[in-house]
């Protein structure tokens, strides 16, 4: 276990014998989470009054260990891991809890990111974090208030509507360029805030033979430019704000040798990608009751540019609509809400074939939550119904209780996902339209204090969709089917925040997981045991050190290949020059060491960015 000895942690025990200088402020942030409120319950809420099991990480947070995307978020965080098939905007899947990519629904601000005609689920390697206040992360069975593609979980991103101005360049290995600029303010009534985005980098092999280096291959880079914008008006009991995001990414890849069909790290395969969303919200109160009205539309194109036989070109649409009433009763909330979702998804492929499928989805759900002293109860019920397949009851209940500063947390939640369009329409083989929602039950149970938190959790998924090809001698008879059989997920999560001193933070993180399918077979690409850690020094106030990495342990590829016990570090140092100006370095995979997350495609060698940041 070579990521645990030596030198890996020895800047860590530099910073853990600093003597300690007074910067409470900092040091505090820890102790700060508690007041920050969450959409867990599709309403604020204090995270104190919440019974589910959910993590937050704030902007301040990631500026500090100098995390700039989602996919790259989820390998810290505990209970969850994240591989990606090469480097910066190569294509990345999140595992929550075990569970995988299509299972985990991603907003930005409430705004659905995932796109219904991807069958791999949301594409989380084009997701720039851009002024964010906070992500939240709620682990466990959602859909008894999302609805579909929630089984695992569902992560908000939220931007800051805090007043702000500020904007930061960077350069570093990989011929990488990157600016980010965030503004947002108040003028009267009115509030305003605009976030832009643009990276470029020259990257390195995404296709790599395992054992060699990812630099002694053609190059696949990638540029991403987004931006997003809102503007909104605050009147004495409400406000309206309207909203858009918009991502194109351009990304080179690799593909297959046209006569040997092996993969080719010197080959082109390069794709782009584009996503618009527009959306707007409006909220009203009187007396005990919030009325609350979310609009919004988004689209989602994907064009493959090299391929030379099959499907070169997708796009999903979605459009919801939903009115929803919290009505504060005295001694508990409730809340009422309606809705209506549509999916549309298309595709073309080189021989001029195209299909489409869509369907619509009317819902409603009722929340209710109390609190009888130190007990906290909270359930919530949702119906959906399907123009296409069967329609869907699904529901969650919740309970904390406080003793002391000490918590006991116990969730059970039941969700489904619908099959995906492209599945069901199928443009590689035989369409199959009979499919019908995958179906999840998850459970449980957690104690947190002190700064510890501990949670045993098990979700057991049945009719799961899979790839089933009855003869292999012929070709075009392969379709998407449920499969019987219940896979199981179940596992501990153990995460330890404390400010050890007024000028030092320490994050800890176990994950232990075993995610088996039907049969009782390890499923690929998830580590049974994943370590994270962080370690934050404020050793004056013009500076601050963030030393952070994660462990993975044991994990498998297709073929049983060993592709998992290694650990990476990274370091990122800042020095305030002036108050609204710093500078910063930050270095990734501190001791280089080589691995890959999914086998045959490389993976992010040590490399150094520095970088300017100016607030105004």
């Amino acid at each position: 276990m070579r990521g645990f000895g030596g030198k890996y942690f020895s800047l860590a025990a530099i910073l853990a014998s600093v003597s300690a200088v007074h910067l409470a402020a900092q040091a505090s942030r820890m102790e700060q989470l508690h007041k920050v409120v969450v959409t867990a319950d599709k309403s604020p809420q204090d995270l104190e009054l919440t019974t589910g099991d959910i993590e937050i990480i704030s902007g301040e947070e990631l500026e500090e260990k100098g995390i700039t995307t989602l996919s790259e978020l989820m390998r810290y965080v505990t209970g969850s891991q994240a591989v990606q098939s090469g480097g910066a905007g190569k294509a990345a899947s999140i595992f929550l809890r075990g569970l995988p990519n299509d299972k985990v629904l991603i907003l930005i601000d409430g705004v659905r990111f995932n796109d219904p005609s991807n069958f791999n689920g949301p594409q989380s390697e084009h997701l720039q974090l851009l002024g964010i206040d906070r992500v939240e992360i709620v682990r466990g069975a959602q859909s008894g208030l999302w609805g579909s593609d929630a089984a695992a979980g569902v992560i908000n991103i939220i931007t800051s509507k805090q007043p702000h101005a500020k904007a930061m360049l960077s350069l570093g290995s990989f011929d990488t360029r990157e600016f980010r600029s965030s503004v947002a303010n108040s003028l009267d009534k009115f509030f305003y805030g605009l976030d832009f985005g643009f990276l470029d980098t020259r990257g390195f092999s995404a296709i790599t033979p395992f054992g060699q280096d990812p630099r002694n291959f053609e190059a696949d880079g990638y540029t991403n430019r987004s931006l997003k914008g809102k503007l909104g008006y605050r009147f004495d009991q409400g406000k309206i704000e309207l909203g858009g995001i918009y991502i194109n990414a351009y990304n080179e890849g690799d593909g297959y040798n046209p006569t040997t069909y092996a993969p080719d790290p010197n080959s082109k395969n390069d794709d782009k990608f584009r996503y618009y969303a527009t959306y707007a919200n409006g909220g009203y109160t009187f007396g005990q009751h919030t009325l609350s009205l979310h609009l919004d539309s988004t689209k989602t194109r994907r064009n493959f540019l090299d391929t030379a036989w099959g499907v070169n070109y997708f796009e999903g649409r979605t459009k919801n609509a939903e009115l929803k009433d919290l009505y504060d009763y005295g001694v508990g909330t409730a809340q009422l809400g309606v809705g209506y979702q549509r999916f549309e998804s298309l595709y073309n492929d080189t021989s001029g074939k195209h299909g489409d499928a869509s369907y619509d989805n009317p819902y409603g759900f009722v929340t209710n939550k109390n609190r009888f002293g130190d007990l906290i109860l909270s359930e919530n019920l949702r119906y959906d119904g399907y123009n296409d397949f069967d329609n869907q009851w699904t529901g969650k209940v919740g309970v904390r209780y406080e003793w002391q500063r000490i918590a006991f947390l116990a969730n059970y939640g039941t969700a489904y996902n619908v099959p995906n369009q492209i599945k069901r329409i199928n443009p590689w083989g035989k369409p199959n339209p009979n499919l019908q929602p995958e179906k999840s039950r998850s459970y449980d149970l957690g104690i947190q204090g002190y700064g510890l938190k501990a949670v045993w959790f098990k979700e057991r998924v049945k009719d799961l969709i899979d790839w089933y090809d009855p003869d292999p001698n012929v070709f075009g008879d392969e379709q998407y089917i449920n499969t019987p059989g219940t896979s199981t997920f179940k596992g501990v999560e153990l995460s330890y925040h404390r400010a050890l001193s007024e000028a030092l933070v320490m994050e800890l993180g176990l994950t232990y997981l075993s995610p088996k399918d039907d049969k009782g077979k390890e499923l690929l690409r998830r580590a049974r045991r994943k370590y994270d850690y962080s370690f934050t020094w404020y050793p004056t106030e013009e500076h601050t050190i963030t030393l952070s990495g994660y462990y993975v342990g044991s994990r498998y590829d297709i073929g049983g290949v060993q592709t998992g016990k290694y650990n990476i570090t990274n370091l990122v140092a800042s020095h305030r020059f002036a108050p609204h100006l710093k500078g910063f370095v930050r270095i990734q995979n501190l001791f280089d060491r080589y691995y890959q997350e999914v086998y045959g495609y490389g993976s992010e060698p040590r490399s150094v960015y520095v970088g300017v940041e100016g607030s105004f």
